[in-house]
């Protein structure tokens, strides 16, 4: 329980310091081409007795960029968004039928009402599912369409052991954080196209050149900073998740089937190189099968 408070806190801590970083450097170029002067932000300043400089104006704005939409990161609308921005869509057709079938098993065999969970369906090319805040389960296309509602049923329950067990409740807070930051890099990928499209006008072709490099290299600088080092840092913890997540699954019974639609989504990892492993957010699929399998056994046996 303590480490996983210390590691939340770590995790947190981290995501508010880079996407601090990313956050102010946007208000400060708005700063030199704009200069900030809203009355609501300098008489909060005033109130707090924080003093009126252009730096002190950037840092409380960046920090309450940041911190503001935390406050909200459990509503629905806050959820809603972050599905959206994964491309989830509501479930629809036979596929949605099929993954509304799927869960109606892992609530029958949990004691959970299906009412009080979203499921929403990414037309995207991997097999994969993942769990979203607080009672959100997402699922791509080809998992509906390659798996069986029971091997679907088991992928679901690992979803519900995520939920259950608060796993993202950290992930939905670190995301809501950084999203400001992450509409920083859109608006900045923006920006860059267009210097681009205008950098073959002569005379300022060569200037526009310049200052478009100036922002692909911080584009690249805040991608590794959001990325990298926290992904490194959650990595190895997120594997107990994980386990704890099959456990789940095992509990209430869908172990086997969990066993099947793990064993059909996985069956390429045998072609991951040894960095690939060492790097993987998710335990190796060999190790989940086999406790997976002994848990399965050991309840039957029981």
């Amino acid at each position: 329980m303590l480490y996983n408070l210390f590691r939340d806190i770590v995790v947190l801590s981290l995501t508010f310091i880079v996407n601090f970083l990313i956050v102010s450097t946007f208000w400060g170029l708005v700063e030199i081409f704009r200069p900030i002067r809203w009355q609501w932000l300098l008489k909060g300043m005033n109130y707090f007795t924080i003093p009126l400089t252009e730096t002190n104006i950037i840092i409380v704005l960046s920090a309450l960029t940041l911190l503001i939409p935390c406050l909200l990161y459990r509503t629905w609308i806050m959820q809603r968004y972050l599905c959206w921005s994964l491309n989830c869509q509501r479930p629809a057709g036979a596929a949605g039928e099929q993954l509304k079938q799927a869960m109606s098993i892992v609530c029958r065999k949990a004691g959970l009402d299906m009412d009080d969970y979203n499921l929403y369906v990414c037309n995207v090319k991997d097999l994969n599912a993942f769990a979203v805040g607080s009672n959100n389960i997402a699922v791509t296309l080809p998992l509906l369409t390659n798996l069986r509602t029971n091997e679907i049923a088991g992928i679901l329950a690992h979803e519900m052991g995520h939920i259950q067990n608060r796993d993202t409740n950290t992930a939905l807070l670190t995301s809501t954080m950084g999203s400001f930051g992450n509409l920083v890099i859109r608006i900045y990928s923006y920006i860059t196209l267009i210097l681009q499209l205008i950098s073959f006008i002569p005379i300022i072709g060569w200037f526009t050149s310049i200052i478009s490099w100036f922002f692909v290299i911080q584009i690249w600088l805040f991608q590794f900073l959001m990325q990298l080092p926290l992904h490194l840092i959650t990595m190895f913890s997120s594997r107990q998740d994980e386990f704890e997540a099959d456990q789940y699954a095992c509990k209430i019974g869908l172990g086997a089937e969990l066993y099947n639609g793990l064993l059909y989504i996985t069956q390429g990892e045998a072609q991951m190189g040894f960095a690939a492993r060492i790097l993987s957010s998710h335990p190796a699929t060999k190790q989940r099968l086999e406790r997976i399998e002994k848990y399965v056994n050991a309840n039957y046996l029981a």
